[in-house]
């Protein structure tokens, strides 16, 4: 089979419920996007599960499947793939921790998880804290990714990542730090593990309290990122290369450096430039314009990742989430003009639900559209979830997503005679 090559746009947590702010509609629905519409009426469309039915996954679950790797068998936990992400080499026995840069009060009280969504100083803030020695010979390194986010990695001895660390979740903001603690008490590992990791946030609260990035942040009237909260503990899994398995040459186009770090992991490239950021307003049309010189360039399957979706249904703010998805829709047309359609096929996907008014990730099921010239058709004519119901990739999984695209590309292997 000649092989074709494949644009895949991931919409990070695009998928919404009606908003009542929007007559009702989804933000997909609500906001005016012709070239997704017609994406939608010349190709296969459905509301696809990143797992199975009222799952909901994280960004990196959600990744992992979309980028055709099996997260039941080799999910490590988030924090290996935030700290590979930041260029943490793992080392055997390493416990990794995904974090958040926040906001306590005197009492340790928890005022804002992301420090006022902090985006400068962080590099600082990691590097006064990377390299912390704690009892028992164990070493903490530390290393800012996107935003407030922070990758932190405990090495030592007999560690184990079976702990409870210290975020208090999106839910429980005004509530104090949780002291890690074991999952199972009678673990001795688990236990001095959880007592390093509270002593790392201890001297980290000490130390970042009084650091110059945080006191010019008091000076101008912002939250001081004066705490690190952990969660998502694990140690690093070998996980195979997707690239390596389909035989295909991938590259991840994204301003998160978490979905970089796990396109990285599965066996793609990634790219990043300055301009491509993870917040609310990134170099849309720079994205595309990559997108579409990397397909110039021979790549097989290029990956164009936007967070802006996810942030503003984590902030509840679906005029926000519309605007975006408008930006988004602008970029496909751009990427339709210039790839040629008999020869590249273009899917629209996200990793996972964040409705508004949840104001977090749900199990509902993910807006898709696989579109190209020798797509079967179905009959939706325009892009939404509710239209997405009658569509032909109806409570599909994102592997079978990945398995279409590749099919299509002509990289899928037959089985039998």
């Amino acid at each position: 089979m000649r092989k074709k090559q494949g644009i895949l746009i991931i919409s990070d947590g695009l998928g919404d419920r009606p908003v009542k702010a929007l007559d009702g509609l989804t933000p997909l629905e609500y906001a005016n996007t012709p070239n997704l519409d017609c994406l939608a009426r010349e190709g296969s469309t459905g509301n696809v599960y990143p797992i199975s039915p009222g799952v909901p996954v994280g960004t990196d679950v959600g990744h992992m499947e979309i980028f055709g790797c099996d997260s039941d068998k080799y999910y490590p936990g988030r924090g290996p793939l935030e700290a590979l992400s930041g260029g943490i080499e793992l080392e055997e026995g390493d416990v990794a921790f995904r974090g958040n840069f926040g906001t306590v009060d005197e009492e340790s009280i928890v005022i804002d998880r992301r420090a006022g969504r902090i985006q400068e100083g962080t590099a600082e803030l990691a590097k006064a804290l990377s390299g912390m020695r704690l009892k028992e010979g164990t070493t903490v390194l530390v290393k800012e990714l996107t935003g407030h986010r922070v990758a932190v990695v405990l090495r030592g001895k007999g560690l184990s990542a079976s702990i409870v660390p210290t975020d208090v979740g999106t839910a429980n903001e005004g509530a104090k730090l949780v002291i890690p603690h074991p999952e199972d008490p009678a673990c001795k590992e688990a236990s001095e593990t959880a007592e390093n990791l509270w002593e790392f946030t201890r001297n980290a609260m000490e130390i970042l309290k009084d650091h110059p990035v945080n006191q010019e942040r008091v000076r101008n009237g912002l939250l001081p990122a004066n705490v690190i909260l952990t969660r998502g503990p694990g140690q690093l899994n070998s996980i195979p290369s997707t690239a390596k398995k389909v035989g295909i040459r991938g590259l991840c186009i994204a301003g998160d450096i978490t979905v970089g770090g796990i396109a990285r992991l599965v066996g793609f490239d990634y790219y990043l430039q300055d301009s491509f950021t993870g917040g609310f307003t990134t170099d849309i049309m720079g994205k595309a314009k990559k997108a579409v010189e990397s397909i110039e360039e021979g790549y097989d399957w290029v990956i164009v990742h936007v967070k802006g979706t996810d942030l503003a249904g984590h902030d509840n703010q679906p005029m926000e989430k519309v605007r975006i998805i408008e930006e988004i829709d602008v970029m496909v047309g751009y990427i339709m003009n210039h790839v040629e359609k008999d020869r590249c096929y273009i899917a629209f996907t996200a990793d996972h639900s964040t409705p508004c008014e949840a104001k977090d990730h749900t199990g509902d099921g993910v807006p898709t559209i696989i579109w190209g010239q020798d797509v079967r058709r179905d009959k939706v004519e325009k892009a939404g979830e509710t239209y997405f119901m009658e569509g032909a990739l109806q409570n599909l999984k994102a592997r079978d997503i990945f398995a279409l695209q590749m099919d299509l590309m002509g990289f899928s292997k037959k089985r039998g005679a």
